[in-house]
């Protein structure tokens, strides 16, 4: 991936096909917008933010996302970043006092979760939103559907939500070499309460790196996954795989094996 920062609140990435591939995406998940699609852009705007040093940390943000198919295949995003804030204040208009309320929840809200606005209040902005489009006269069939198509993906999404909170709580990332694991636990930095165990293959030069969830939040873990899943592959790991990872491969590190790995220079160990 290439991160170019082209203002204060827009940033191009582009993607080969084949790294596409590797987040297990094709361009009809691109673009239709999946569940997964929503998520991959989430995270690659999260590491192109940091890349480039655009991280905000003055309230959530929302980003809309042009995308593009270049010659070769690969994928250009154009991700443009507005505030939440700034979106209800040009909503606003003579409603000013509820939309303050409104923003005043918002800033309670993130303090819990940066980022997820709770079902309410999402469902409250977009109230906002058709009170002012029916006061401006503009309520056609069009925008009305395209209002209903908003509250069903909130539904969507909250459901999404639900199945990720109990999905993939245990995961092995596998690794083609010692030093594409070890690069990847000296190059990130994740914290929080999850376990890890190292393992290597007994009958192929395979490494893998089992990660459990425990308590971490969702998206901090969905963050750790989405950034090994650019040394080696992610996959969800049943109690029935771990039994059989463990009875076909050697143990190499029992416990805290990501920061662990951290700490090893690379290519030993």
């Amino acid at each position: 991936m290439k991160f170019t920062k082209l203002g204060e609140k827009d940033i191009r990435c582009i993607i080969s096909e084949s790294e596409l591939v590797d987040f297990g995406l094709n361009l009809d998940d691109i673009i239709e917008r999946t569940d997964r699609t929503k998520e991959f852009f989430r995270q690659v705007l999260d590491i192109g933010s940091k890349q480039l040093g655009m991280g905000r940390k003055d309230g959530l943000h929302l980003a809309s996302a042009q995308i593009s198919v270049l010659k070769d295949n690969s994928i250009s995003i154009i991700f443009h970043e507005t505030s939440v804030e700034e979106i209800l204040d040009n909503l606003a208009g003579n409603d000013r006092e509820r939309v303050e309320k409104l923003k005043k929840d918002i800033q309670e809200a993130v303090k819990d979760n940066p980022k997820h606005l709770p079902k309410k209040i999402r469902n409250d902005i977009v109230d906002v939103m058709e009170d002012r489009i029916r006061q401006e006269g503009n309520m056609t069939p069009a925008v009305m559907a395209e209002i209903r198509q908003i509250r069903e993906e909130i539904e969507r999404d909250e459901e999404s939500l639900r199945v990720s909170e109990n999905r993939f709580r245990m995961c092995a990332v596998r690794f083609t070499s010692l030093n594409d694991a070890i690069r990847f636990c000296a190059v990130s930095d994740h914290s929080g309460d999850f376990s890890s165990a190292f393992y290597k293959s007994g009958s192929e030069k395979e490494y893998y790196l089992v990660i459990d969830r425990n308590d971490m939040p969702i998206e901090k873990y969905s963050g750790l996954l989405f950034n090994a899943s650019e040394y080696g592959s992610v996959a969800e790991l049943t109690d029935a795989g771990r039994a059989f990872l463990i009875s076909h491969s050697e143990l190499m590190i029992q416990t805290d094996a990501y920061h662990k790995l951290r700490s090893i220079e690379e290519g030993t160990i």
